[in-house]
């Protein structure tokens, strides 16, 4: 595909930037729509007089069609590239926005949450793909971790738009401009895209090593460029490139890390709590909806000051020092959230952990796997086990989506509070530091060649 991007090596610095923002604008619109659920479903649960599994369904329809969203893409990254797959996820986001801003039945809310889902999980699988195929080694990490900076952007935007439309629309109407309002950053985001080069990596699986070559220079440097070329062409010289190519020792290894890092994303804690902030805010005594979404978007302010932290440490610090050090400080905060809960604390505590709640999240926990999980695998088949590993996290994100209200309703019963599920994210947390010290490999530095070669050597039980 064509693009107005600077083909000159004065430019490239500025090019890598350019196209790693707009890529990361599917971020945006991942953290946005999922988000806006969380100011919403109070209002849903109201008009549409819903139960605990009505409002865990109404908030986790979208992951069922972001479950679907990694499979489409494996296909449509490897057959149309990874920029023309960005391109049919906004226009399946802008259909799910119109259709679920104008419907008057849960039904057709649903389903079109999930087509909206769709897009958002085709999103999330060729936007941090495309990320970590065209960044250096070097760079990989601070401009990888745009995509999380993007999500986290995106989900802060998100409750201030819903604050400001709560104040001005009454509540039968204000959660129908949520939804209608993504239609603006949809079609941001796909004005932009024409702008984006294919990712070389594609073009050289397709045997367009010259057009492969001059996208890389573009954006590295010849030195830098010629470099990664010949790694690129001698990776694709030894792989086979098929989904039995995920189940080899070798490579099988890689995908557990891939699948722990991403259920460690989402049941860590707040990727699960992040839907019901507002919610639990309710409980904790905000005296209205709209101050509660308000703090709920301060609550992401917080994450985003930790995400533009990490991505300075990211490629400085490394990997699993930040991811440890992440699963220690969530374990403490969501075990002291149970205490709070347990004794019923309302007011700025409450708010106050929450916020806590976010930090190591937005530090590693949340942008780590999506990094990661597009830097594990060899380049034929990167596409085919990005899919696997970020549908099964999708599938984790609507497990807790799911689960969330009916654990805490039944903890609520037997219990007299909510504190059995803030603990059971402790345990969860012990178990993430235990992995990242023991199976959690370093890509620091490494290009993305050498990750998928060290699988070779990789003995089993043994981080690289």
């Amino acid at each position: 595909m064509s693009s107005p991007i600077d083909a000159t090596n004065s430019g490239g610095r500025r090019n890598l930037f350019v196209i790693c923002f707009i890529a990361s604008i599917g971020g945006f619109l991942f953290g946005y729509d999922l988000s806006l659920i969380g100011s919403a479903n109070t209002f849903l649960r109201d008009q549409f007089h819903l139960n605990d599994a009505g409002l865990g369904f109404v908030t986790a329809s979208a992951a069922l069609g972001c479950m679907a969203g990694p499979f489409l893409g494996a296909w449509l990254c490897d057959r149309v590239g990874r920029n023309r797959s960005m391109m049919i996820a906004a226009a399946l986001l802008a259909t799910g926005a119109i259709v679920t801003a104008c419907t008057n039945t849960i039904l057709l809310f649903n389903i079109f949450r999930i087509v909206g889902g769709v897009g958002v999980g085709l999103c999330s699988i060729a936007s941090p793909m495309y990320i970590a195929e065209t960044t250096p080694a070097a760079k990989r990490g601070q401009y990888g971790i745009m995509y999380q900076m993007a999500i986290v952007v995106g989900s802060t935007v998100s409750p201030l738009v819903a604050y400001v439309l709560v104040r001005f629309f009454p509540d039968d109407i204000s959660w129908r401009w949520m939804f209608a309002s993504q239609m603006l950053f949809v079609l941001l985001f796909a004005g932009f895209l024409f702008l984006l080069p294919a990712s070389p990596r594609w073009l050289a699986e397709l045997g367009r090593f010259e057009e492969a070559k001059k996208v890389l220079e573009s954006i590295h440097g010849s030195e830098v460029a010629r470099q990664e070329f010949d790694e690129i062409k001698n990776s694709l010289a030894q792989e086979e490139g098929g989904f039995s190519e995920l189940f080899k020792p070798d490579v099988r290894y890689a995908l557990l890390i891939g699948l722990l890092l991403a259920f460690f994303n989402n049941w860590t804690g707040w990727s699960v709590i992040g839907g019901y902030i507002p919610i639990l805010l309710e409980m904790a005594g905000v005296p209205s909806r709209q101050t509660a979404i308000l703090q709920f978007s301060l609550t992401y302010l917080a994450m985003a000051i930790m995400t533009v932290a990490s991505m300075f440490l990211i490629d400085r610090v490394g990997r699993r020092p930040l991811w440890n050090f992440a699963s220690i400080m969530m374990a403490l905060i969501t075990g002291c959230m149970g205490f709070i809960f347990k004794a019923h604390l309302t007011g700025i505590l409450v708010l106050l952990v929450i916020t806590l709640c976010t930090m190591p999240h937005g530090i590693a926990l949340g942008g780590l796997p999506w990094l990661m999980m597009s830097e594990l695998f060899p380049n034929r088949i990167r596409a085919k086990a990005v899919a696997v590993t970020t549908t099964f996290l999708w599938v984790t994100i609507y497990s807790g989506a799911q689960l969330f209200p009916v654990i805490t309703g039944w903890s609520e019963r037997t219990f007299g509070s909510i504190a059995v599920a803030f603990w059971l994210f402790t345990v969860i947390c012990v178990l993430s530091a235990v992995f990242g010290f023991t199976l959690m490999p370093e890509t620091r530095g490494r290009t993305l060649e050498a990750i998928a070669s060290s699988w070779n050597k990789q003995k089993a039980g043994k981080s690289v």
